[in-house]
């Protein structure tokens, strides 16, 4: 194969230009093989060379992301796959930017830490799981959590049970399970939970009641006698959270 000539494209990059095709090949490479001195080469050294570009290629791409954005390992072999580099070439692009400092564990646990709860309502097991699903060791991870003020997952929950007890329209029981459920699979520690919705007290909101029992009179009424249709609308209310609720009245203004 005869080299022509070679145009820079970039600080590292070149276009070389030979009696085959046009080839983009890093300068590392250009002086590894000597190929400013060369005017030919043969197809298996040019193979070879190629191998080793694709090395680099690969490492470059990941360095580019990493400007981007901070990523961990897995996060880059994902990237590096989805652009077509094979094993070899991912594996080589991650050792030698781990050799170089790019990818530090304690560096990105403790930005993602920082992150999570900044822009997020997240508790510790999500953070805790999402870094474990991102391939971190356990231990590793739990040495940079543990150093987390807890006073600030507590002061989370109590934000977003206030933000919720504004808008809520539903029973003391009700928006107790409700918010429950939603805080733990936000990742936060059941106890915690429970400790500020135990403090949390919803007065029975009888016009909303009204609305719930008018609704189902007229839903059940048509299909049932009173007396069945009575007992659907405690039964409704009761899972509900609304205990022990005389209907009656509301029946009444219901049935005019």
């Amino acid at each position: 194969m005869k080299i022509l000539k070679y145009k820079k494209v970039k600080s590292n990059l070149y276009k070389v230009y030979t009696d085959k095709d046009e080839y983009m090949i890093y300068d590392d490479i250009i002086i590894k093989y000597e190929l400013l001195l060369k005017k030919e080469i043969t197809d298996k050294e040019w193979e070879k060379l190629l191998q080793e570009n694709n090395l680099l290629e690969a490492y470059y791409e990941g360095l580019k992301a990493i400007n981007v954005k901070l990523r961990c390992k897995k996060e880059l072999k994902n990237l590096l796959l989805k652009k077509g580099f094979n094993t070899k070439e991912i594996q080589y692009a991650i050792e030698k930017l781990s050799k170089d400092g790019y990818l530090d564990n304690k560096v990105y646990i403790e930005a993602y830490i920082h992150d999570m709860l900044n822009l997020y309502v997240v508790g510790e097991n999500k953070i805790k799981d999402d870094l474990i699903d991102l391939g971190f060791d356990i231990k590793e991870i739990e040495i940079y959590l543990d150093s987390v003020d807890k006073d600030i997952y507590r002061d989370k929950i109590k934000k977003y049970i206030d933000k919720k007890l504004k808008a809520n329209k539903k029973s003391e029981k009700e928006f107790k399970n409700k918010i429950l459920n939603e805080l733990i699979k936000k990742g936060f520690n059941k106890e915690d939970i429970n400790d500020y919705l135990g403090k949390v007290k919803i007065a029975i909101d009888e016009g909303e009641i009204e609305k719930i029992v008018i609704r189902l009179y007229k839903k059940y009424i048509v299909k049932y006698d009173l007396g069945v249709t009575k007992i659907k609308i405690r039964n409704y209310l009761y899972t509900k959270g609304y205990d022990g609720i005389d209907i009656d009245e509301y029946i009444k203004k219901a049935s005019i």
